[in-house]
């Protein structure tokens, strides 16, 4: 059994072809002591060498040799572009129908009858004048109306005094241009001066409250009310001016409200 294998190892080793490699420094020659480098003109090449390189390129041009890896293109995109959206179409317009006309006169429109007037503010009569006979006041005449002169701290009238007011209303001119003018004072202190003005202003209403009794229009008697500021005059009084038109805002003071 021995022989047999010793026999078929000797078969297989001569059926394959020898291979060698062979190894060759080409610079080994140079560096020996005293050579000459040999040019490249000069150079022998050993029959070995040649098979070995022989060899070798069949080795390399047996390699397939890889293709170097292409990226596929890119897929082309395709930019979608966005489609106007459609125009909504006008309402379709209805067709009106046709005008109806009225064959007969229409109605006649009854209304019930006013059965009673609308109510009209009534307005009352100015309230009287303050004349009380136990008053102290007395009126004398100026050369342009009346002075009326009260009692301490009273705005009362006395029943002359009322009578003399009307006396003066009958005799002023007539007209639309005639006015009356109301200039009113009281005694009081520089220390108190509203006291004073509220009484002066008492007795400028209730000379006005008599020119309104006696006839005369609220809208051509003219009030002021100046407190302590008579002088060295009477204190107490009332200067009643009866005026041939307008007075002026100087003279004529703050305008009476109707009653």
């Amino acid at each position: 059994m021995r022989q047999f294998c010793v026999v078929l190892a000797a078969l297989f080793g001569t059926a394959m072809p020898a291979l060698a490699q062979v190894t060759v420094d080409l610079h080994a020659l140079d560096a020996l002591p005293g050579a000459k480098p040999a040019g490249k003109e000069h150079a022998v090449q050993h029959p070995a060498l040649k098979s070995a390189q022989r060899r070798a390129a069949t080795t390399t041009s047996a390699k397939p040799t890889p293709e170097p890896a292409t990226e596929a293109p890119a897929a082309t995109q395709k930019v979608a572009t966005a489609s106007p959206a459609p125009t909504a179409a006008p309402p379709a317009t209805a067709t009106p129908p046709p005008a109806t006309l009225p064959t007969a006169p229409p109605p006649t429109a009854a209304l019930a009858p006013v059965t009673t007037a609308p109510q009209v503010a009534q307005v009352g009569p100015p309230p009287p004048p303050p004349i009380s006979d136990s008053a102290a006041s007395a009126a004398t005449s100026t050369g342009s109306g009346l002075r009326v002169t009260f009692g301490a701290g009273d705005a009362n009238l006395s029943p002359a005094s009322a009578a003399a007011i009307k006396n003066v209303v009958g005799s002023a001119p007539s007209g639309g241009n005639t006015s009356f003018n109301v200039v009113a004072y009281a005694a009081g202190t520089p220390e108190d001066p509203s006291t004073a003005r509220r009484l002066s202003l008492s007795r400028a209403l209730a000379v006005r409250s008599a020119l309104v009794a006696d006839g005369v229009d609220s809208s051509r008697i003219y009030v002021r009310a100046l407190g302590a500021a008579g002088g060295a005059e009477v204190p107490d009084r009332v200067d009643l001016a009866v005026m041939g038109g307008n007075a002026p805002a100087a003279d004529a003071g703050a305008k009476s409200q109707s009653p």
